[in-house]
C-alpha cells in the first residue's frame, strides 16, 4: 500500500478572498473614548497577554470561550493565564466570559446576546488561531479564514474597529534576504509551505479588503514569538523550543544547522498591539513586531549552554535519526518539516512604520540575551517541561 501526501494543489486561493456583501465600513471612534472591548484567543498564548494589557488599560474585555457553560469557559480561560502565570494580580471583575465558537454564525451567540454585545464594544481584537503546521489548508479555512469573516461581521455590527493578528509568515521566503517591510507584497499562497501561513494569507487578504470597503482595520504580524521577557512565561509547543527540548532529550545538537528565526518576546508583540489599537493613528496600519536580529542555530546553542546544558554536536543526519529512534521526542513529528529547508521561515523583517508609530510610547523590543533566555528556561523547569541545568 502507498501513501499519498496531502498537499493543497487543488486550492483556489483566489476564490476565497471574497469578502460578504454584508461587510460594510463605517467611521472608527475616538480610541480614547472606548471603555469596553471583544477578545478572541484569550484562551491562548499571545491571547493570554492581550488579556492582561487590554486590562491593564481599565477596558472591560468581553471574551469568546468555548466550553460546556459559561462556568467551564471561565474556568479554561483562568487556568490559561494561570499556566502563564498571569491570573494573580488581573482585575477578573472586568472580564466578560461569553460561551462560543468563532467558527459558528453569530460566533455561536444568541442573537439578543449577540446584538447586547455589538452594542457594548468599541474594539475587536482577533488573536485566535488554529496554529498546526502539519495541517493542510483546507483544514484550516473553517478555524482561519470563515471566522474572519464572523470576526469582522461582528466589527461591523458594533461599529468597532478590528485589530487582526496575522503572522510574518504570511511573506513567501524564497532566496531574496531583502528584509520584508510592512507594505512590501505578501504571498503568493501557492508559493507558502505551510497549510497555516496559507489559510493565515486569505484571512489577511480578507481583512484588506474590508479596509478597502471602509471598514477600520489594523494588521499585526508577529515574528516567532517567544517568551515573556520579564517572567519567562512560554509556550512549550512553540517550534524553537520543541527544537531545543527534543535536543535535550537526546544529548545531541545538530553542527551547522540551517535554523535562522525572528524570535521576539510575547509581552513586546501584546503591547505593540494595544499601544496601536490605542494611538489617534494607529487605526489602518500595518505592523511588524519583530525583533532587530535573528536566532541561529549556533546562538541557541551558546545560549543553552550558557543555561547549564551540555549537549553533544553531531551531524545533522545522526541529530535527526535520533530524534526519530524516539516517538515521544519532541521533535519528532515535525521533522518531516525540517526535510524540506523552505519550510523555514524567512528571518529577515523590517518594521519601519511600527517603530515610527511607538515613538516616545516607552514600547521598545527586549533582547533576548541570556537573561531573557535564562528566565524562560527557569519558568519551564518550573513547570516540569524541561530538566532541570547540569550546572
Amino acid at each position: 500500500m502507498t501513501s499519498t501526501k496531502l498537499t493543497d494543489a487543488t486550492e483556489d486561493f483566489a476564490a476565497d478572498v471574497v469578502l460578504a456583501d454584508d461587510i460594510t465600513g463605517f467611521a472608527a471612534p475616538d480610541p480614547q473614548t472606548v471603555s469596553e472591548v471583544f477578545l478572541t484567543g484569550a484562551t491562548g498564548f499571545l491571547g493570554a497577554f492581550l488579556l492582561r494589557d487590554l486590562l491593564r488599560q481599565g477596558l472591560v474585555v468581553h471574551c469568546l470561550v468555548r466550553g460546556a457553560d459559561e462556568a467551564a469557559a471561565r474556568g479554561r480561560l483562568e487556568d490559561n493565564l494561570r499556566t502563564y502565570e498571569l491570573l494573580d494580580g488581573l482585575d477578573m471583575d472586568r472580564v466578560r466570559v461569553h460561551t462560543g465558537d468563532i467558527t459558528k454564525p453569530r460566533l455561536g451567540l444568541a442573537q439578543e446576546a449577540y446584538t447586547e454585545l455589538a452594542r457594548r464594544i468599541g474594539g475587536v481584537y482577533h488573536s485566535a488561531a488554529k496554529v498546526n503546521f502539519l495541517t493542510i489548508y483546507k483544514w484550516l479555512r473553517k478555524a482561519t479564514v470563515e471566522a474572519t469573516h464572523e470576526i469582522l461581521r461582528l466589527a461591523c455590527a458594533a461599529g468597532a474597529p478590528l485589530h487582526h493578528v496575522s503572522t510574518t509568515g504570511v511573506f513567501y521566503a524564497g532566496t531574496d534576504r531583502t528584509p520584508r517591510g510592512e507594505l512590501d507584497p505578501t504571498g503568493p499562497p501557492e508559493d507558502l509551505s505551510l497549510g497555516y501561513t496559507k489559510s493565515k494569507w486569505v484571512a489577511e487578504q480578507l481583512v484588506l479588503e474590508a479596509s478597502r470597503r471602509g471598514v477600520p482595520v489594523t494588521i499585526h504580524r508577529p515574528g516567532q514569538v517567544w517568551g515573556d521577557s520579564r517572567s519567562g512565561a512560554c509556550q512549550p509547543n512553540d517550534f524553537v523550543w520543541r527544537f531545543i527540548k527534543g535536543s535535550l532529550q537526546v544529548g545531541l545538537y545538530p553542527r551547522r544547522f540551517r535554523l535562522e528565526m525572528n524570535m521576539v518576546p510575547v509581552d513586546y508583540v501584546s503591547a505593540v498591539i494595544v499601544t496601536a489599537s490605542r494611538h489617534p493613528d494607529g487605526i489602518g496600519g500595518v505592523y511588524h513586531q519583530v525583533s532587530p536580529g535573528t536566532l541561529d542555530s549556533e546562538r541557541i546553542l551558546k545560549l543553552m549552554r550558557g543555561a547549564g546544558y551540555e549537549v553533544q554536536e553531531v551531524s545533522i543526519l545522526k541529530w535527526m535519526k535520533a530524534i526519530a529512534a524516539d516517538v515521544t521526542n519532541s521533535m519528532a513529528p515535525l521533522l518531516s518539516i525540517l526535510a524540506e529547508s523552505d519550510k523555514v521561515e524567512v528571518a529577515e523583517f523590517a518594521d519601519d512604520h511600527t517603530r515610527d508609530l511607538l515613538k516616545g510610547s516607552g514600547v521598545e523590543c527586549p533582547t533576548i540575551d541570556e537573561t531573557v533566555f535564562g528566565g524562560y528556561v527557569a519558568y519551564f523547569v518550573r513547570h516540569g517541561i524541561l530538566p532541570a541545568p547540569q550546572a
